[in-house]
């Protein structure tokens, strides 16, 4: 039982033993308020030194931080009064058996939430298959249609009139965006899957850029984009999966000229740092809002975002860029304000590199 005793100015001048251990506070010399919790901002909590008849609710702070009820009876004695408070057992039982109700409904979530989970797992697993068959299935024919109508347009450009030859490119644009659609669709299921490999060795930086830049100078020409290149001496080799790294540029490459003007350029650029090897592409394109900057590397997240030709992005090339950049130990950021173009680059450890 919690006994005090309290003066007319509600100053607490002596508690017991139990009191003390109960509330956690020292008592005497504090207010009789300073222990009590008022869930109710009007009460007025001064009632609660007036001598009473039958016991009252006062909820108290305890030792454990939390609320709890107590029934106080209070007994004038000369110039204070007596301050007996105790916890209702029944009301203790009633919260044991919430409490025990509550853990029983937790384990039951939690064990739904386990089956759930697995099944996710499962269906995640079947989706990443299918993914991978699909691609895999349709990426022979979408060759055949590009190998066919590169053919055409390099043999019988000649023979066949301007309106057909504009047919033509446009069947060859589409498969050539459809192959790397497959390809992204693969790579995405190796991801998911936890398969994505690395098969690492001393590459030629520049070769890499060079190779990257070859996949995007037809697009470049087509619209008079001047593609800039720096590198810094100081890291010529790089010991990563070269293909996976210029896939990497590559893809910051073409969406760097797909969003910049006509006449305009492309920047890239090296440099040796303390924490890494730093390689970038800077475009002169619209920039990016802090909401799309924000959705650029989740899968299938570039719904709202159009290429300037008008093909619709599903937001793949750059999620893919990123798990492979991260899979070597780095980072791929990117530093884009609306109407001053973006930066994209990805910083690779010291790990990487061969400083000569």
């Amino acid at each position: 039982m919690v006994v005090l005793r309290v003066d007319n100015d509600g100053i607490i001048s002596f508690a017991n033993r139990y009191a003390k251990e109960f509330t956690g506070l020292t008592l005497e010399g504090c207010q009789l308020t300073d222990m009590m919790v008022n869930f109710e901002p009007e009460t007025d909590p001064d009632q609660w030194r007036h001598p009473s008849d039958t016991p009252r609710m006062v909820n108290v702070r305890t030792v454990a931080g939390l609320p709890q009820t107590l029934y106080v009876t209070v007994i004038p004695v000369l110039n204070a009064f007596i301050w007996f408070g105790q916890v209702d057992g029944e009301e203790q039982e009633r919260l044991r058996r919430e409490v025990l109700v509550l853990n029983h409904e937790s384990s039951q979530m939690s064990r739904e939430l386990v089956q759930k989970n697995a099944e996710l797992t499962q269906l995640n697993a079947l989706k990443n298959q299918f993914l991978g068959m699909a691609a895999h299935d349709l990426r022979k024919p979408t060759g055949l249609i590009l190998t066919y109508a590169e053919f055409l347009l390099e043999d019988a450009a000649d023979m066949l009139p301007a309106e057909q030859l504009q047919q033509l490119e446009r069947i060859r644009n589409a498969a050539d965006r459809m192959r790397g659609l497959i390809d992204d669709f693969l790579d995405v299921s190796l991801i998911e899957a936890g398969k994505l490999s690395l098969n690492t060795g001393w590459t030629d930086t520049a070769e890499i850029v060079d190779n990257a830049r070859m996949m995007v100078d037809r697009a470049a020409d087509k619209r008079n984009i001047r593609i800039r290149v720096s590198l810094d001496s100081g890291a010529k080799r790089l010991w990563v999966d070269g293909p996976k790294i210029e896939q990497v540029l590559t893809n910051l490459l073409s969406n760097a000229v797909e969003h910049s003007p006509a006449g305009g350029q492309v920047s890239i650029g090296s440099r040796l740092e303390p924490t890494g090897f730093r390689l970038w592409v800077e475009d002169q394109g619209p920039g990016l809002s802090a909401e799309q900057q924000n959705r650029l590397f989740q899968a299938f997240a570039g719904q709202k975002n159009r290429k300037p030709g008008g093909e619709r992005s599903i937001g793949l090339g750059l999620m893919i860029a990123q798990k492979i950049v991260e899979t070597h130990g780095g980072q791929l950021r990117v530093e884009s304000t609306p109407g001053k173009g973006s930066l994209f680059g990805f910083t690779l450890p010291p790990t990487c590199m061969a400083v000569v």
